[in-house]
């Protein structure tokens, strides 16, 4: 058994095209920009597996054991179907919760035979991205129940990625830990099901911003810092590779590259 594998977690927003006066393009990838990075990866030796996957794997391979919940194996026979023989494993993500992924992404992801994982803004399903437009980026639909049902049932993993998107260690704690447990509380009641992880609006947070994390019962929270999961690393930070509207596909290739060599 291969005993220090490499847990590649990729960070996406919106799939499609950037509207020429977008303020922020780089929250933008192109679908067919996105169809060719998965199938690089699938030609590549990768298996996709859902946040909570990972880290039923991640246990497995050091050594705590198959400890399963209601969204992760729990059998000997789940957890084996997971194990690639080449240690190469990948997890895409999604954080905000933008309609693009349901209505770009999810084609291709399915075309493909892949699942991810979205990070939901509990307070705005079926609303629109309010934190963009108040900072001057255009408006942009946001997922909604039946979208997010459909993609539950697909095998997309949802996240919780806080009520209203704030930056967390920019208000007080009480704030933030509202922010925090509400979304995950929300998210669960309204769709019924276990909300395991969790991502830092902005990649924002602080040992204060993970601890609350922690009080709130996420099993683990993505940050938007550049690396891999490898070998004793903190679940509460979770390191991955953004993918831009300008990463083409060379600079995708040398992202793969480079992040498994230097991180």
């Amino acid at each position: 058994m291969i005993q220090n594998p490499k847990f590649i977690i990729l960070l996406y927003h919106k799939i499609g095209k950037y509207p020429q006066n977008a303020k922020f393009p780089g929250l933008y990838v192109a679908e067919e920009d996105f169809d060719r990075q998965i199938k690089y990866l699938k030609n590549s030796g990768y298996t996709f597996l859902t946040l909570s996957e990972l880290k039923t794997v991640y246990d497995y391979y050091s050594g705590f054991g198959n400890t399963g919940s209601a969204d992760r194996p729990s059998t000997t026979e789940g957890l084996q179907n997971l194990i690639n023989g080449k240690s190469k494993y990948a997890t895409i993500t999604f954080d905000d919760g933008s309609k693009s992924v349901y209505s770009n992404g999810l084609k291709v992801m399915a075309a493909n035979g892949v699942k991810g994982v979205v990070f939901m803004v509990s307070g705005l399903i079926g609303g629109l991205n309010e934190w963009d437009i108040k900072n001057g980026e255009n408006r942009d639909e946001m997922l909604n129940i039946r979208e997010l049902k459909e993609m539950i049932n697909y095998g997309i993993e949802l996240g919780a990625h806080t009520k209203t998107h704030p930056h967390l260690t920019q208000i007080d704690a009480d704030k933030a830990f509202n922010e925090i447990a509400a979304s995950k509380k929300e998210l669960e009641n309204l769709l019924g099901i276990n909300i395991n992880f969790f991502a830092y609006p902005y990649g924002d947070f602080n040992e204060e911003v993970e601890t609350l994390v922690k009080k709130a019962g996420f099993l683990g929270a993505c940050i938007t810092k550049t690396g891999i999961v490898k070998k004793g690393a903190d679940f509460f930070a979770l390191r991955r590779v953004a993918i831009r509207h300008n990463t083409d596909f060379f600079k995708f290739k040398r992202k793969i590259f480079k992040v498994k060599l230097f991180y």
